[in-house]
């Protein structure tokens, strides 16, 4: 026989427990045109498939408003008329609930575990909330229904849809989202209780987060899986929850855990949405403490948002504007990781010491047996010098094992996300290449060789830190010689890596380690500066540093041999190599000359080709570019090679190098800088005796204006100057004995300071051989115009006079034509003119040319605060109360009456001017403190204890007056404290609630405690100063507050804790905020001034400011007390002393 199936429609009981389907029956649905029909629709039923039908059509007239399918408002007036026909009356006992048809079904469906409606009430629910925080007017029931939501049975039955089976995601994620709009609604009102009630609607959180997307191919972002809905419900608390409540939720390893789990197989929109509300609501969000920070950016989520690089993301949909101006993923995680790695604020970077590694005290020096003199036994006797080669210990353990799994050579992001990271963090450089052992670079002409040799390039490049990493000023002890070294030149920059790629054929392989050693060389050079500088200000320790580091890097490049072999094996068209070998050699003689002169280098010839070659060249393009650069490079090293002949001629080129390169200034025919060529030849000249070798001399200025002055210069003049400055060169002290007879014929004493010039000598000497080959009268003409603005312009940049005259009658006497010699003549050149070209050419211009002197000026000038910017620094709003909290506050939950201000802006109103305010304010204070007793609230008996304390402290005082502010403060403040345990004062404060019934209406509560006792906690007490100071501040509002706090000596106290060497720029700020508070109250300045000594202390506090700023605040400060005080008292009470200090 066979058996009978049981009767019963859904919902129906039978006599055996029916097994749970999975199978999801599509449910039937009617529309909607009014209110009333839908209140019906919705009413509860025994009969859960009457429900189902309910919810389903509810669903589909939310569905249509929320598609945009309303095009009118007919449907939002259906809403608007059934939330207004199920809204509760409100009564003082008991709590309304909202839609409690909806909620009974659902907890009908829960308790006979009817799936389809435990999924449907949350999908209507959502969708309704969705509708409601679209529509300002309806807001109000979007809260009641959220508030209902937060009751005890509502929790539980999210907590039950929370806790569903894995495979119920139909259940899970309409819970989420409902969850998620309930924490968003109205900016977030309700998300502190939603998480106050955590362990219902957080619950499974973790397990959720972990429930992905599995089938084939992209989530589709209009049916999003359980976690990326459990994701964004975290996200949105994130976002909307206030600093505690972040911090609790922060503090859950497993939620944090599951967040970076699987962040890589997310879709690119959930992954942009993770990492835009993680850096704009943790990383900077300074409220955050940096030990809640680090707990979500620890070495596990760096390394998965890492992994997000080289993300395979499909070319964006063209579905509307906001999707096209999203960034990549491979962006967005680079631009996070960029403002975690590398912002302090953010917790993973924590301070250092930059080349002084972790455990390492740079001022400590050994001492002697006396113990009054340091050990003199140089570099050697700091013990941990020589310690860190194979090995550098730092502070930043957790960025150091989060860059050891980065790909730099394989990302461009991933490489300037490591640079950037060594910029912030320089101590970072030395460990990452000590560890990173497989890092070679030897060259392989491979993608990866590329990617290496652009990371060295780019940390090379990188600046070494200010005092090498110190606080203020360099340090006793210089930093170990190998942590710099590291700094400078990576270790896998090795002498034998650089050679290959000297000799390998590649040109891009060269051109790469020429450019590294470029970069390095300028490093170096920078740092021997720094060491220079420290040595100014400490012993002999940095000097023998800098000796020691010269020494270890001449062991890690090669030698200048082998770089001047590279340069000449190069190709002459391959310009852009040349001009970077160039400037490599240069960069040899200027920083490390005692390597570079051992080699003997003929720069001559190359010089030579090199002014042929640029002088051939046609056009403005790169090619002459590059080669007027190389053209510099090898002018510059000119000037250091011993081996250089300046004045030989050779066959290629009709004048000397010295010579040609003046053509090259004067006819400007090249695109290669004055300035170079003018310190070229003033160097030279000067070296060679061509001019004299002092301050004020002008050096060739004088020729080459004069020269420039002709237009175009004949070529027998240019042989002509040729032969003069090889003469002169060759022999100089003849020349130098013609100047000295052409003066003492002209009776100028020997002890005059003057200037001359051997050069014009040679000239006058060798008119006559120039004359003699009966030159053109057109050349001739030319050439007395030069020699005339020759004597002019020497004659404006300082010669003596007596000397040029000397000069012109020797002129003259070797033209040997009379009618020819009297054109010769000393012009008088505008001064302006000369020196703006002079000082564009390089030379020095004296004689009265010269700029004055600036008169000295206080740097301090630039820092005047006015009275309206120190408004603005120092002035702090007094908290006004305000009398509707007298009737907001009866509303009000416990949990809100405390956490969110209501009960401290009652309080407040204990210091009204109005009796009668004070007194109905005094009763709410005790009515609050009884309900908040009775309650569930977690602090509700330290809560109660304070209000009670206060009620009794006040009840006398306020029938004569307001409550002192210095109580009401205190009392609010303390309301604070209470409501977290982890507060500085936390302790002091229940101690002092518990130590009597009645506070002291002439004393200030914990200030003896704070400032005389030692703190709660080790290394709290600048916290307990910072909110010490807080509490004084806001306590002094009246005349009488000043009156208290000269009772209790506080300004004293205040005064004296400034001496403090180790108080932040922050505390003292604070400081000072009191101090402009009280000039703002009648008598405050008077007190101060009279009582406190407080014009001296300003004085002190400015000339012990490091900082301008700071001492333009005092000076403001100690203006605006003279401007507030009883000027005539004062004046006479001080006997026009402060008068005259101010």
């Amino acid at each position: 026989m066979v058996k009978r199936k049981p009767y019963g429609a859904e919902g129906g009981h039978s006599g055996k427990k029916q097994k749970t389907s999975h199978v999801h029956e599509p449910p039937t649905s009617e529309d909607v045109y009014t209110g009333r029909q839908l209140r019906q629709l919705l009413a509860f039923e025994q009969d859960l498939q009457k429900a189902r039908h309910g919810l389903q059509s509810f669903k589909n007239l939310l569905d249509s408003i929320v598609n945009g399918e309303d095009k009118s408002s007919e449907k939002l007036q259906i809403i608007l008329e059934f939330l207004e026909s199920v809204k509760p009356r409100e009564t003082e006992d008991e709590v309304p609930m909202y839609l409690p048809d909806i909620m009974e079904t659902w907890s009908m469906a829960t308790q006979l575990n009817n799936e389809n409606v435990m999924s449907a009430v949350p999908v209507v629910l959502a969708l309704l909330l969705k509708v409601i925080s679209g529509n300002v007017d309806l807001v109000s029931y979007g809260l009641g229904i959220c508030r209902t939501l937060l009751q005890r049975r509502q929790q539980e039955l999210l907590a039950k849809n929370l806790s569903a089976d894995n495979g119920k995601d139909f259940i899970i994620s309409p819970t989420l989202r409902l969850l998620k709009e309930a924490v968003c609604l109205d900016g977030g009102a309700l998300a502190a209780p939603i998480f106050r009630a955590r362990n219902y609607t957080f619950k499974s959180l973790a397990r959720n987060m972990g429930l992905r997307y599995l089938g084939e191919g992209i989530e589709d972002p209009k049916r999003p899986s359980v976690r990326t809905n459990a994701i964004r419900y975290l996200l949105s608390s994130l976002k909307l929850l206030h600093v505690e409540a972040k911090r609790d939720l922060l503090s859950q390893k497993d939620i944090v855990a599951a967040l970076m789990r699987h962040i890589r197989k997310d879709p690119p929109s959930l992954i942009y949405e993770i990492l835009k509300t993680l850096k704009a609501s943790v990383i900077l969000d300074k409220k955050l403490p940096k030990e809640i920070k680090i707990r979500i950016l620890n070495a596990h989520s760096l390394i998965r948002i890492a992994e997000l690089y080289g993300y395979p993301e499909d070319p964006p949909e063209q579905e509307d504007d906001s999707e096209d101006k999203r960034p990549s993923v491979e962006e967005s995680a680079h631009a996070f990781l960029i403002a975690a790695c590398t912002d302090s604020d953010a917790g993973v970077r924590r301070s250092q010491q930059g080349c002084y590694p972790e455990g390492v005290d740079p001022n400590a020096i050994p001492l002697g047996v006396n113990d009054d003199k340091p050990v003199d036994f140089g570099i050697d006797s700091i013990p941990w010098m020589s310690k860190f080669e194979n090995d550098v210990p730092v502070r930043n353990t957790l960025l150091a094992e989060f860059i050891q799994t980065l790909r730099p050579w394989s990302s461009t992001k991933q490489n300037e996300l490591l640079v950037a990271i060594f910029e912030t963090s320089p101590e970072l450089i030395a460990h990452y290449f000590c560890h990173r052992k497989s890092f070679l670079f030897d060259p392989k002409l491979s993608a990866t060789w590329i990617g290496y040799a652009a990371l060295l390039y780019n940390v090379v490049q990188l600046p070494i830190p200010s005092w090498f990493g110190h606080a203020k000023a360099y340090a006793r002890v210089p930093p170990p010689t190998s942590v710099v070294l590291g700094n400078i030149i990576p270790l896998p920059m090795t002498p034998k890596a650089i050679l290959r790629c000297f000799s390998i054929k590649s040109k891009l392989a060269s051109f790469y380690a020429i450019r590294l050693l470029t970069l390095a060389l300028q490093k170096l050079g920078r740092v021997l500066e720094m060491h220079r500088q420290a040595s100014f200000t400490s012993d002999s320790l940095w000097e023998e540093a800098a000796r020691r580091l010269l020494d270890d890097f001449y062991q890690r490049i090669p030698d200048i041999k082998d770089a001047i072999k590279c340069y000449l094996a190069m190709d002459q068209d391959d310009l852009l190599q040349r001009q970077a070998a160039s400037r490599l050699l240069l960069l040899y003689y200027e920083v490390i000359p005692q390597l570079a002169l051992r080699a003997r280098f003929d720069v001559s010839p190359i010089l030579l080709s090199t002014i042929k070659k640029v002088e051939a060249s046609e056009g403005t393009g790169e090619d002459v570019v590059m080669s007027l650069l190389e053209l510099e490079n090898l002018c510059a090293i000119a000037k250091y090679s011993p081996s250089m002949r300046w004045f030989a001629r050779t066959s290629d080129i009709p004048h000397s190098p010295f010579t040609t390169l003046l053509r090259l200034s004067v006819e400007k025919t090249t695109g290669i800088s004055n300035e170079s060529l003018s310190n070229v030849l003033y160097w030279v000249a000067s070296e060679h005796q061509l001019v004299e070798n002092r301050p004020n001399s002008p050096g060739l200025y004088p020729l080459i204006a004069a020269l420039r002055s002709l237009g175009g210069v004949d070529s027998a003049i240019w042989v002509f100057l040729d032969n003069c400055s090889e003469r002169c060169a060759r022999t100089p002290v003849k020349y130098l004995e013609m100047i000295e007879e052409q003066l003492e014929k002209a009776n100028v004493s020997e002890t005059e300071d003057i200037v001359t010039c051997p050069l014009m000598m040679t000239i006058a000497e060798q008119i006559p051989f120039f004359i003699s080959p009966s030159p053109s009268k057109a050349t001739l003409k030319a050439f007395v115009q030069l020699l005339s603005e020759y004597l002019g312009y020497s004659q404006v940049t300082g010669l003596s006079r007596p000397f040029l005259n000397a000069s012109r009658e020797l002129f003259a006497a070797g033209l040997k034509d009379q009618k020819i010699g009297s054109k010769l003549r000393i012009p008088d050149m505008p001064k302006p003119k000369v020196q703006e070209d002079a000082q564009n050419h390089g030379a020095l211009v004296t004689n009265g040319l010269d700029n004055e002197a600036n008169n000295g000026t206080d740097g301090d000038s630039a820092h005047q605060i006015s009275p309206q910017d120190l408004e603005q620094r120092l002035a702090v709003p007094i908290t006004a109360s305000k009398d509707s909290s007298l009737l907001k506050w009866s509303s009000k939950t416990p949990e809100e009456l405390v956490e969110e201000g209501h009960a401290s802006s009652l309080i407040r109103l204990l210091s009204s001017e109005h009796s009668s305010i004070r007194r109905e304010a005094l009763t709410n204070i005790t009515k609050m403190a009884a309900r908040i007793k009775d309650s569930t609230y977690d602090n509700n008996e330290q809560a109660w204890l304070l209000l009670m304390e206060l009620a009794e402290t006040a009840r006398s005082p306020i029938t004569e007056g307001p409550l002192p502010s210095v109580i009401v403060t205190f009392a609010c403040k303390a309301l604070e404290v209470i409501m977290n345990p982890l507060h500085c004062v936390y302790e002091k404060v229940n101690l002092f609630l518990t130590s009597g019934p009645v506070w002291s209406l002439d004393r200030i509560p914990l200030m003896q405690t704070i400032l005389q006792e030692g703190p709660t906690e080790d290394g709290a007490f600048y916290s307990e100063i910072s909110w010490l100071l807080g509490f004084l501040l806001e306590s002094l509002q009246t005349p009488a507050d000043v009156a208290l706090f000269h009772k209790r000596k506080v300004f004293e106290r205040l005064f004296a804790l400034t001496c403090n060497p180790f108080m932040g720029p922050n505390l003292r700020t604070q400081v000072l905020r009191i101090v402009y508070r009280a000039t703002s109250i009648e008598g405050g300045s008077d007190t101060l001034i009279t009582r406190f000594g407080a014009v001296s202390w300003l004085l002190a506090q400015r000339d012990a400011a490091t900082d301008a700023v700071e001492r333009g605040v005092c000076r403001a400060l100690l203006a605006r007390l003279w401007e507030t005080c009883d000027q005539k008292r004062i004046e006479a009470w001080s006997k026009g002393g402060v008068k005259r200090l101010v």
